[in-house]
């Protein structure tokens, strides 16, 4: 993210013609599919937390420090958060593109699915940070990036709505916890 820039954009004085819109005024945050698209950014989320995640296993593998047992269970746990949200991330998606599916149940997995990927990506992160020290916030070291960039891409607005609104849902189901989103 440091490498890109944001700047601002004057649009005053510029007409827009109902040729030029796309979709009708305020489809962008029409639901379901609003919310039930933040899927999108939760993979690419997982993405970058399972590259941290090979980031400490290589460093591990290339320092020679995997047999420590502090280092390995660090290392296990960053496994089992990663396969946790790529789980997440995969039935959210399998879940909002299921026909028929109820679109107040799809928001609300998935707004849980955010939580669970913010989560395991902050886990990872810390765990990474911690196996490698102050190696880990220098430059050249790739790790120095990645955590930065992810750490900024994961602010995304609203995560504790987010889970309110998917523990809401949960409180409205006559399911049980383990059979709630099948």
């Amino acid at each position: 993210m440091r490498a890109s820039a944001t700047g601002s954009v004057d649009l005053e004085g510029v007409a827009v013609t109902p040729d030029m819109m796309i979709g009708a005024r305020d489809a962008y945050q029409t639901q379901p599919d609003f919310s039930t698209g933040a899927w999108r950014f939760l993979a690419v989320h997982l993405g970058a937390l399972e590259e941290v995640a090979e980031l400490l296993r290589s460093h591990l593998t290339r320092t020679q420090r995997g047999g420590d047992p502090h280092q390995a269970a660090r290392l296990g746990n960053a496994i089992a958060a990663a396969e946790t949200a790529r789980l997440w991330v995969q039935s959210a998606a399998a879940l909002t593109e299921q026909d028929g599916a109820d679109p107040d149940h799809v928001i609300a997995y998935v707004d849980l699915a955010r939580g669970v990927v913010e989560r395991a990506a902050l886990d990872v992160m810390e765990l990474a940070n911690r196996s490698v020290g102050l190696q880990a916030f220098m430059q050249p070291n790739p790790l120095e990036r990645l955590v930065r960039d992810l750490s900024t891409y994961l602010r995304q607005p609203g995560p504790d709505h987010a889970l309110v609104r998917g523990a809401a849902a949960a409180l409205r189901s006559r399911n049980r916890v383990g059979e709630m989103w099948q």
